[in-house]
């Protein structure tokens, strides 16, 4: 036998907002408006929060309801005190879900639920009883430890609880927009609607506009399958009261909900500073590099090798092949360090040339100024050759430029 889908009633913008941002600090039931169910409503509201109390809390947090409840009605100040200090396990799931239901607005007693017995005068019964029961669990330390560890347990919200709150109440106009639509459908245009000043005008970031897409995303999916003509028979009895040109309105207005929060996204990546990248250390960089840190014959010296990286220009003299060359930069690049290897070098324009006589020429190196030193290789009456790139333990680093 086919079952009846439950139809959809709109609630008011208020109760909308109010409910997502308790949600975010609290779950459990929340019996706000329950004065206008009819009896099958709260029968089976009640029915779903004693499952989702019995399955979803722990016996320990089933006491603090209690004693919470008895101070919003106004209990003897030893009797709540009493009550905190007996064992947890005296408390079962009844008592602590009803305490939670009737703190969460749960109406005490209505003619056509449970015989119209009063819940709580139930609950005050429960309680007597518990006290009376657990008068001998007094314990002074551990009460003193639980008043104790009660004043530090205090609530704060995560920083993605402050963003998703922040984000909820940023849909204040949204929902304003979706209440004109149910009030006069034929007059609602989504055009009109311009969302995206609208979160720019409430400041919101890039992660306030993937939550506040997030919010609408389920509502927008069921009315693209309820298009499709591919929707469920649930799906349909649950928009029947919809003619297919005013879901087409919805769609509308609900898919410029999700292009304005993917433009302010991809704003926020366009704008977003990009992260400093963290200098190399250059002595890391030259450790591997081996190379002849002086030569006593020639009184030669050579360089600190982190200079090389960032210059244009090297040159190197090798001591056992007695050739002296230039590494020089690729243009619009500078000289680095790799291993072994002097990286950046323009192969065409880094040549070297072998020197007959050593100490005669050293010498006019190291008195050549950058004028000289343009033509100091074209003087060399030598073979070039065409550098490599390699350094080794025989080859001292002479200058850079």
């Amino acid at each position: 036998m086919a079952t009846k889908a439950a139809t959809k009633t709109r609630v008011t913008k208020k109760q909308v907002i109010a409910h997502r941002t308790r949600a975010v600090k609290d779950t459990s039931p929340n019996w706000e408006g329950c004065e206008t169910w009819n009896g099958d409503q709260f029968h089976r509201y009640f029915v779903n929060a004693m499952a989702y109390y019995r399955l979803e809390s722990e016996v320990k947090t089933f006491k603090p309801f209690v004693v919470k409840w008895m101070t919003e009605i106004g209990c003897a100040k030893e009797d709540i005190s009493a009550m905190k200090k007996i064992k947890d396990n005296r408390i079962n799931t009844t008592m602590g879900a009803v305490a939670s239901c009737l703190l969460r607005g749960m109406t005490p007693q209505r003619e056509d639920f449970n015989k119209g017995k009063d819940s709580s005068a139930w609950l005050r019964a429960e309680i007597v009883k518990v006290l009376a029961e657990g008068k001998d669990d007094v314990d002074p330390e551990v009460a003193a430890a639980e008043k104790e560890a009660a004043k530090a347990d205090v609530y704060t919200p995560s920083i993605q609880e402050r963003v998703r709150e922040s984000a909820l109440k940023m849909t204040e106009e949204i929902e304003n927009a979706l209440e004109s639509f149910h009030a006069d459908k034929e007059a609602f245009n989504p055009k009109e609607f311009k969302i995206v000043s609208v979160l720019r005008g409430h400041q919101a970031k890039a992660a306030h506009a993937r939550i506040i897409k997030e919010f609408y995303s389920r509502d927008l999916n069921e009315l693209l399958e309820l298009a499709s003509g591919n929707a469920d028979e649930q799906l349909k009895e649950g928009y029947s009261h919809l003619a297919r040109k005013y879901v087409k309105k919805l769609i509308d207005f609900y898919q410029e909900i999700h292009s304005a929060c993917d433009m302010l996204t991809q704003e926020a990546k366009l704008t977003k500073k990009p992260r400093a990248k963290k200098p190399t250390d250059k002595a890391k960089v030259v450790a591997k590099l081996k190379f002849k840190k002086n030569d006593e014959a020639l009184k030669l010296v050579s360089i600190n090798p982190v200079d090389i990286i960032g210059a244009k220009e090297l040159w190197v003299y090798n001591t056992k092949s007695r050739k002296i060359g230039r590494y020089v930069a690729e243009e619009y690049k500078e000289l680095g360090i790799k291993g072994t290897s002097i990286t950046g070098f323009s192969e065409n324009l880094s040549v070297m040339k072998t020197v007959r006589k050593p100490e005669e020429k050293i010498k006019e190196f190291k008195a050549a100024g950058k004028v000289q030193l343009r033509k100091f290789l074209d003087e060399i009456n030598a073979t070039e050759a065409r550098m490599n790139g390699r350094i080794n333990e025989e080859i001292i680093l002479l200058k850079i430029n």
